[in-house]
């Protein structure tokens, strides 16, 4: 009874994570990989409730918080390093967590003990994203999901991330056609998120819209947010050509995938670029499909997306998307 009140609390948490989470980002793709998640997440608690070995004393109280809940499941892992449901269960915990590393390392072990588990491989692919410096989906992600979607052509979770895959790659005529497959699986208002990133490809492929009221968005693929990135004199001899310059729009509390995301060598400055849809990472959760975004930049002494001592910041600025205005960045501390 201990482990299952365990689960069940972990559980809870995290749905309380992702829904908190979707909602403070108002973003529909992020409504549909919450659809998406949690039955994944109900399963493993199924699996592991009805599992004979119980949890050790000194780990069996209920957690009070996702942190302590992952504590408690890293414990019982530490003895039982080949169980699979708790191994799946630890990676979806750090997805809701956003430690995407971490979670990516532990669909990886998961999936050696069930290879061809196809709801954990897509899982796997998503992390794999996350976790990629180009925000794109590595080659061992998009083998996982055109599996995925050859064995179950049903997935949601697979069709929606190859179709994303698809739009990366500038193949716009196949996004079309594997969203389409997806489409009809979907309640009203997430279709209706999703249609609009279909006509979205159709336009881009030279195609009809999808239907006659759905209108085309060629506003949307022409508009831009004009950047001009500048550094605080006091530390401009610390830029040196070569550096790498990232520039990200990112939702309003800063947190999450960014809605758009730049990557510049590193010239002199000041340095002026645009921020356009097409540096949108995630199709469905394009940049002028946010009333506001955050505007972050950075420059890397190392080249290496994440932060690191010796890189120089800027303050975020909140903008509107429906301005027209040139935005002003100045790199103005360095990250001790």
């Amino acid at each position: 009874m201990s482990q299952f009140v365990f689960f069940a609390a972990l559980l809870a948490l995290l749905a309380i994570a992702f829904a908190v989470s979707a909602l403070w980002r108002s973003s529909r793709s992020l409504a549909l990989a919450l659809a998406l998640v949690l039955p994944a997440a109900a399963a493993g608690l199924y699996y592991l409730k009805g599992n004979p070995a119980a949890l050790e004393p000194q780990v069996a109280a209920a957690p009070t918080s996702i942190e302590d809940a992952v504590a408690q499941l890293q414990a019982r892992l530490a003895s039982q390093p080949e169980n699979f449901e708790g191994l799946g269960l630890l990676a979806r915990s750090y997805m809701a967590m956003e430690k995407y590393d971490l979670a990516r390392d532990a669909y990886a072990k998961a999936l050696k003990l069930r290879p061809d588990d196809t709801d954990l491989s897509v899982e796997y692919a998503e992390s794999l994203l996350r976790t990629s410096a180009d925000r794109r989906f590595p080659p061992e992600a998009v083998v996982l999901l055109e599996n995925a979607v050859a064995k179950h052509p049903d997935n949601q979770r697979a069709l929606f991330f190859l179709g994303t895959h698809q739009m990366q790659d500038n193949r716009p005529a196949e996004a079309v056609a594997t969203w389409e497959k997806l489409l009809p699986k979907l309640d009203a208002e997430t279709a209706a998120a999703l249609r609009k990133q279909v006509d979205a490809a159709r336009l881009a492929a030279g195609m009809p819209p999808s239907s006659p009221d759905t209108a085309p968005m060629p506003d949307s693929e022409t508009a831009a947010l004009t950047i001009e990135i500048q550094i605080d004199p006091t530390l401009a001899k610390m830029a040196q050509a070569g550096d790498v310059l990232y520039v990200f729009a990112r939702p309003l509390d800063g947190k999450g995938p960014p809605f758009a995301a730049k990557r510049v060598e590193l010239g002199s400055l000041p340095l002026r670029l645009q921020l356009t849809d097409a540096d949108s990472p995630m199709p469905a959760a394009k940049l002028f499909s946010q009333d506001k975004v955050l505007l972050m930049a950075r420059l890397s002494k190392t080249g290496d997306v994440k932060s690191a001592s010796g890189d120089i910041e800027a303050d975020p600025v909140q903008v509107s998307t429906k301005g027209k205005e040139q935005i002003t960045l100045v790199l103005n501390r360095s990250i001790p």
